[in-house]
């Protein structure tokens, strides 16, 4: 096999600690010897351990001149743990191929430089698109000090939330709110309305059925102070533009937002909102009342939020359509 292959691997692994590493990185490592893996590890939280030496323990001596895999850079600081940099080197290993640098200012690039200074070969940027991606939240949280957002939206064809009536329960299928527990499941927190919660009363829960290092936090947006018996929610009064401070504060590293349509275009057009994942609904529904996107809108085509990066997948018969928010917009104009 070739290192893509192992750094792929790396990235199964490191999917392992999904909801259980936050406000860290999820990290895989393999280690292989003769052009055997020898040594595997993923890292949590409460697990303490970082992934690489938790190969080199199920490795052992067969470390000695082998080739470690990682899909983030082997950390060269004292944090809660020694720095697996000089693990490795105490190791003994040959090599270590990465598929990025950590963004951690306390390393970046330092566990690099402190593995070839010890004569160890190191290779990075293999599948670092796929490793940013992967930890495109704890990205966010390090480099830019605040939460990464994201909009869910289950929507019709037509663009909209409910009918004229209100009704929204439920638009897309039932493999779609499973996705969206599983989304649930990848944050920190879900943030809504309180116009939200008085008309659907929500649950706002985690239902995935997975592990999690800490329980999803349920934040309601209450400036008027229209809720008060949510238990276990923070019920914020503050203004939108404060809210991304607040949770980085509480080392909410990211949030799901789902929301109605004018509290999703301001949340939008302030810039807190980094990815947007919408379930689409093959039933039309008419009308001009509630759509997906409201709020005060946009006069000018040229002023629009431009989103970049698309896929499309299915979710039984929805189309689940992700972007990518381009940050910069408002700076552009």
């Amino acid at each position: 096999m070739d290192d893509e292959t192992y750094i792929r691997r790396t990235l199964e692994l490191a999917q392992n600690g999904r909801g259980l590493t936050s406000p860290g990185a999820m990290v895989g490592a393999v280690i292989v010897k003769d052009g055997r893996i020898v040594g595997e590890g993923f890292y949590t939280y409460d697990g303490i351990h970082h992934a690489e030496v938790i190969a080199l323990g199920q490795a052992g001596d067969a470390a000695r001149g082998a080739t470690v895999y990682t899909n983030l850079e082997p950390c060269s600081h004292q944090g809660r743990t020694p720095p697996c940099a000089k693990a490795l080197i105490e190791a003994g290993v040959a090599k270590v191929v990465t598929a990025m640098m950590d963004p951690n200012p306390l390393v970046n690039g330092s566990g690099i430089t402190m593995l070839r200074a010890a004569r160890i070969s190191v290779e990075c940027g293999i599948l670092e698109g796929e490793a940013r991606r992967l930890n495109e939240a704890f990205i966010t949280y390090t480099v830019e000090q605040r939460p990464f957002g994201i909009l869910k939206i289950a929507m019709t064809l037509d663009g909209k939330i409910a009918t004229r009536l209100g009704e929204s329960q439920w638009i897309t299928s039932e493999a779609s709110r499973t996705l969206v527990h599983q989304l649930r499941h990848q944050v920190d927190a879900v943030v809504t309305g309180s116009g939200t919660v008085i008309a659907d009363r929500p649950q706002l829960t985690d239902r995935s059925g997975l592990p999690r290092r800490r329980p999803l936090l349920p934040v309601i947006l209450d400036r008027r102070a229209r809720v008060s018996d949510f238990p276990g929610a923070l019920l914020f009064r503050g203004s939108l533009e404060e809210l991304p401070g607040r949770l980085r504060n509480m080392q909410i590293q990211s949030f799901l937002m789902e929301c109605g349509p004018d509290l999703a275009f301001d949340a939008l057009r302030i810039g807190i909102i980094d990815k947007i994942v919408a379930f689409v609904a093959p039933k039309i529904l008419g009308g001009r009342e509630i759509p997906a996107i409201g709020g005060a809108g946009i006069e000018k085509l040229s002023e629009a939020i431009p989103l970049r990066d698309w896929s499309i997948s299915h979710s039984g018969p929805d189309l689940v359509l992700t972007a990518y928010v381009y940050r910069d917009h408002r700076r552009d104009r």
